[in-house]
């Protein structure tokens, strides 16, 4: 008997990776990459729990029960392993998968100040995030799957339609309700979409609003608890994107193998961009840059005078070259209209 990766993610985030404007992983044309010994370097420290936790659904805790599998954290992210028995050079799952199959895991922000120096949708709108190697039908042209972008940067790519998140989310909660055997909560999403589909006094059209009205209450209460998004991945994915092999010469005994090469996924949070807004207490003047600095911990961005222009400074006459200009912390960035700015007070 033998544990085989089934499939493996690193969780990466440039705040942690970067060093001042040197990219751990560039995302714009002129963005200089860190050399890979610096990377390697970066590294060491790294450790994706101490702002981000991936929690398996009840569903997917069951099925690796069932299915003798383990899921093993690692300071980049997780793997998921199965128990296995030799078969010639192949390795079989000992018990084999329905096709339809899924493992989910939701992707929790334990940082208070994530989204701060993270660039993600914003808070209030009713998407998510979703890593897959299933496409929703509904997102075709616009999304692409965990096997299409294994290098991960976390964008639009990733990112699901409204009604796509109250699909996916009303899915996870009918699976989880469905091995609760016992009592569904009262106020569980699944209890209260049973009632408003069986309330009579209420049209179709009128149970589709409060259907979704209930669903976006929910993507909400999971946001402000850190949710970001999902990582949903299918034993059979879209196009060949399975877990497994499939040995289908016998269609009435159809094989399953564990991967020869495991399929490993880097997913990259982009770290935000904001304009720095420099508040010097002792004359009250204002200075704030005329484009946007990448948030990084470590390393050290040079604030020249040439960052600022006229429009910057407050008054207009203040003279850059009078101040000196350390780089912010995460805890104060404040947005207004949709820029982003980080406030340094000197």
């Amino acid at each position: 008997m033998f544990y085989k990766a089934l499939f493996n993610i690193n969780i990466h985030h440039g705040y942690f990776l970067d060093s001042g404007e040197d990219k751990f992983l560039p995302i714009e044309v002129d963005d200089t990459e860190l050399p890979d010994i610096e990377k390697e370097k970066a590294l060491i420290p790294y450790n994706v729990h101490d702002y981000l936790k991936v929690i398996p659904t009840q569903k997917t805790q069951r099925t690796c029960r069932n299915h003798r599998m383990l899921i093993r954290p690692h300071k980049q992210g997780f793997r998921v392993l199965v128990e296995t028995q030799e078969s010639g050079e192949k390795f079989m799952p000992i018990i084999p998968f329905d096709d339809d199959a899924v493992l989910t895991f939701e992707v929790h922000a334990k940082d208070a100040y994530f989204h701060n120096y993270t660039d993600l949708i914003d808070i209030s709108e009713n998407r998510c995030y979703l890593f897959s190697n299933i496409v929703p039908e509904d997102q075709i042209e616009t999304f692409e799957s965990i096997f299409e972008n294994s290098g991960g940067l976390i964008d639009e790519r990733f990112l699901l339609k409204a009604p796509t998140t109250r699909e996916l989310l009303k899915n996870i909660a009918a699976e989880d309700a469905a091995i609760n055997t016992t009592i569904i909560e009262q106020f569980s999403i699944t209890n209260v979409i049973e009632l408003i589909e069986a309330d009579e006094t209420l049209t179709e059209l009128q149970k589709e609003g409060e259907i979704e009205k209930a669903l976006n209450k929910l993507i909400q209460e999971k946001k402000k608890k850190g949710v970001v998004g999902h990582i949903r991945m299918h034993i059979k994915g879209d196009d060949d994107n399975n877990l497994l092999e499939f040995d289908d010469t016998d269609p009435d005994n159809i094989i399953q193998y564990t991967l020869e090469t495991t399929p490993e996924f880097t997913l990259s949070f982009i770290n935000k961009k904001t304009f720095w807004r420099y508040i010097s207490v002792s004359d009250n003047a204002t200075l704030t840059t005329n484009s946007t600095k990448w948030s990084t911990k470590n390393g050290f961005i040079e604030i020249k005078t040439e960052d600022f222009d006229p429009d910057g400074l407050d008054p207009a006459d203040t003279n850059p070259e009078d101040y000196v200009f350390p780089n912010p912390t995460v805890k104060a960035v404040k947005k207004e209209d949709d820029d982003y700015y980080s406030e340094i007070f000197i």
